[in-house]
């Protein structure tokens, strides 16, 4: 587990790790009061059900090829990200639903496979930037171009209100239970939707600052 951005007094980005070994899910599910991929997991799993979601198997599968974000309110999980690398698995999730697109560079494509955060704490857009901006920081350091996401058509009206510079690329497919398109946006747009929020606040500017912790001294941020 890694702690990766720090809003204010209590809104934390953390970054969590599989544990190794055959018997690693059962272990890790037995942490109860750890903050793990497990605990993270079982967060998705029950949104999903509370939102009528069909994923199956779909999350566990990908758990131990996933990096996973998880978004903290003091000590509550609130939600977070379960991302797939093309670098890491080449055959990203999508395929399973959209097998004739091919991204050009699948190793420079990252897949936000869900993005969920619990009931009390959706529309806080001081929970959901956080995530977006770790997301870039994690494409920008591993030289990512592309992130896709699946979104039914209220979600990608939803998340472009929110800035992000979303392109259909599949057609409305059965995903989940649910009619969906796959999306793409290009990480220099997400930098640029980042640099037009910091510009304009004092406290986005303070959070994504942070995105630019391990940058290379004189590097442009803004």
């Amino acid at each position: 587990m890694e702690h990766l951005i720090q809003i204010g007094p209590c809104v934390t980005v953390v970054a969590l790790t599989p544990p190794a070994g055959a018997d690693a899910s059962a272990a890790d599910a037995c942490a109860a009061d750890a903050l793990t991929v497990e605990a993270l997991v079982q967060v998705f799993e029950q949104i999903a059900r509370d939102l009528g979601w069909q994923p199956g198997s779909a999350i566990r599968d990908c758990r131990t090829a996933a990096e996973h974000l998880a978004v903290m309110d003091g000590g509550t999980l609130a939600g977070g990200m379960q991302v797939v690398f093309g670098a890491d698995c080449p055959a990203l999730p999508y395929r399973s639903v959209w097998p004739e697109m091919e991204v050009a560079e699948p190793a420079a494509t990252a897949h936000i496979t869900i993005l969920a955060l619990r009931p009390e704490y959706r529309g806080w857009a001081g929970m959901f930037w956080p995530l977006c901006v770790e997301l870039w920081r994690r494409c920008r350091t591993r030289r990512v171009q592309t992130i896709l996401l699946e979104a039914t058509p209220p979600t990608l009206r939803l998340y472009r209100r929110l800035g992000w510079p979303l392109e259909i690329i599949g057609g409305l497919r059965a995903h989940w239970g649910e009619d969906c398109y796959l999306c793409r946006m290009d990480v220099g747009h997400v930098a640029a939707a980042l640099a037009a929020k910091a510009r304009r606040s004092a406290s986005y500017h303070r959070l994504i600052e942070q995105a630019y912790r391990d940058a290379v001294p004189g590097q442009t941020r803004f």
